[in-house]
């Protein structure tokens, strides 16, 4: 049986196993792959501005033919009707001494020789001329056999191992960026079977996007034009020793979704299909193909997550730690693209992420718990004002001594001297309790932050710590209310047969100093001032008058109370101890209550 020990210490890591599994599934949907894919592209984007992708080795050149809408309309002719002109164009490149040839085009299956008579001829011999002195590699769009006539011609002349395919699948977000394998081979796929053909290993991966310069390209026309001219010094020094592609750049046609611009007389993402089949080209003949490692992302995500949960008891750190561990992932991504490793970041991030929103969880849920735990504790004592207060961390040392205006409650029962005298101790407490329950709720109701009890006497400020409108006004309304409370208590006392009680309460309003009062160790959430003085002495002059509350008329006409209340309280000049002369207001209670 497994001990809870065990299982407290296997939890976490389980817990971490489950974040990263998470974070891997939702790596493989579509948004994160797009993601993942748009940081591919910023890679290389950043890989060719710092010059990572310059060649170092002595690969052949790869260049561009390019049938464009300027050569179809020099031909005169459709575009299918054009096979004089490419059978020119392929004995240019023979001329000009290339290294390879591809056909980045499908060459018409049809003769067409009521069109044009022995056009399909010509061009197989220039096929067969061609293929005799550099490889050569005819497009195909599928794997079956060549349609027509002149479609079987033209791959009997090109020979075993003369055709490859065309279509290689886009990623996610339409882009072309991989040459993978068709039926177990790359080599079927035309950038691989050139690359083949001149001992280079037909790899499937990531094309390099970062490598080499934009690509320019030379017509079709021009290189008919010197073909048929015989310039073969012109032809050299455009093809002599490169690996050379013959492919559309027309508007309508292959126009292909590309992770960077490749094209110098273009801008934009979008280009010819062409172009993708010259960057795969260049990536294999430089043996820069990308190998992707999607296990390595996974791996990753697994690490990050199991090292983020060990600072799990520092939420902080851990959140400071899983952007440093991004930042380092991205960087890590970056310096292997250009060691011609795929390390994917979705999965690792997408962990950190999600990494740190458990933690920030489990942080605020602990929180949380010990906030109620706090409660539950000293709820008893301390106002539900200074205990939010201090649950929420705004009682801190910078706010002591600050200064400002609250009002101020002092109660204390009359004839509490003689009671306590003949009663004993015990029952004095149950007493005091039962008499503090039924009148604190309605202090607290009212915003009322009980400063202290002694004995039978409360103080009682309001307006702090949670502000105020009103201070005076609540001050007023909780010694209404208190009064209302302790009417209920004397009438259940009276059904006991024990005396009513009566209390006095004064109350004054005024500036006071407010904040921690004490030392590091032990201090207390207090307000003091004049006001606190003047209140103390109004509630000790209750005994002097048939009043059981006492307000300063300045204090009274702030709280601004309903007509219906204010009629109940009657002047009363007065004449205290330290104090001097005070206009007080005494409150008359409603007939048949005590207090």
């Amino acid at each position: 049986m497994v001990s809870r020990a065990a299982r407290r210490r296997a939890a976490p890591v389980l817990l971490a196993l489950c974040i990263a599994g998470a974070a891997i599934g939702l790596a493989r949907s579509g948004p994160a792959e797009r993601l993942q894919l748009q940081w591919l592209d910023a890679s290389f984007r950043l890989l060719r501005a710092a010059g990572a992708g310059a060649a170092a080795d002595a690969a052949p050149e790869v260049a561009i033919v390019g049938l464009d809408q300027a050569s179809i309309d020099a031909s005169g002719k459709p575009l299918a009707l054009m096979l004089d002109e490419f059978a020119l164009t392929l004995d240019g490149l023979r001329q000009g001494r290339a290294a390879a040839v591809g056909v980045d085009l499908v060459f018409p299956g049809a003769a067409f020789e009521q069109l044009v008579p022995g056009a399909s001829q010509r061009l197989a011999l220039a096929i067969g001329r061609l293929r005799a002195t550099a490889p050569l590699v005819l497009g195909r769009l599928d794997g079956a056999p060549p349609a027509g006539p002149a479609g079987r011609l033209y791959a009997a002349m090109a020979g075993a191992g003369g055709e490859g395919l065309l279509l290689v699948p886009a990623d996610r977000d339409g882009a072309l960026r991989r040459l993978d394998p068709v039926q177990g081979r790359t080599d079927l796929l035309l950038a691989p079977r050139i690359a083949a053909r001149l001992e280079r290993r037909p790899q499937a991966g990531i094309v390099d996007f970062s490598l080499g310069p934009r690509f320019g390209y030379l017509p079709l026309q021009t290189v008919a034009r010197l073909a048929r001219d015989g310039d073969g010094a012109a032809l050299r020094r455009h093809f002599e020793g490169k690996a050379v592609l013959v492919g559309a750049i027309l508007p309508d046609q292959d126009r292909q979704r590309l992770p960077l611009p490749l094209a110098s007389w273009e801008p934009g993402v979008t280009g010819a299909g062409v172009l993708f089949q010259a960057q795969a080209l260049r990536s294999l003949l430089h043996g820069r193909m990308i190998r992707d490692l999607p296990w390595a992302g996974d791996g990753a995500a697994l690490l990050a997550v199991l090292l983020l949960w060990r600072a799990r008891r520092r939420p902080l750190r851990a959140a400071a730690g899983a952007a440093v561990l991004a930042v380092a992932l991205a960087g890590a991504s970056l310096g292997l693209l250009g060691a011609g490793i795929h390390l994917p970041l979705a999965a690792p991030v997408l962990a950190l992420a999600l990494g740190a929103a458990a933690l920030g969880a489990r942080a605020y849920l602990r929180e949380l718990a010990e906030q109620r735990r706090l409660r539950a504790i000293f709820a008893g004592y301390v106002s539900p004002a200074i205990l939010d207060t201090i649950l929420s961390g705004a009682l801190r040392d910078g706010l002591a001594s600050r200064r400002q205006p609250l009002a101020f409650l002092f109660a204390d029962i009359r004839g509490f001297t003689a009671f306590c005298a003949a009663t004993p101790p015990e029952d004095v407490i149950a007493f005091l309790n039962r008499y503090y329950a039924a009148i604190t709720p309605a202090l607290h109701a009212h915003g009322g932050t009980v400063d202290k009890f002694s004995g039978d006497g409360i103080m009682v400020f309001f307006g702090a710590p949670q502000p105020s409108a009103n201070p005076a006004r609540d001050a007023v309304q909780a010694a209404l209310a208190m009064l209302e409370a302790l009417a209920g208590l004397n009438r259940e006392l009276l059904a006991e047969g024990r005396a009513a009680l009566r209390v006095g309460i004064g109350i004054a309003y005024g500036d006071a100093v407010l904040g921690n009062v004490g030392s590091p160790q032990r201090h207390d959430y207090t307000a003091t001032g004049a006001a606190t003085t003047r209140a103390a002495h109004i509630q000790q002059y209750c005994k002097q008058v048939p009043y059981p509350l006492l307000v300063e008329q300045a204090a009274l006409a702030l709280a601004d109370l309903p007509a219906a209340q204010r009629a109940r309280f009657v002047p009363v000049a007065a004449t205290l101890e330290k104090q001097g002369k005070l206009d007080l207001s005494g409150y008359r209670l409603p007939e048949g209550e005590q207090a």
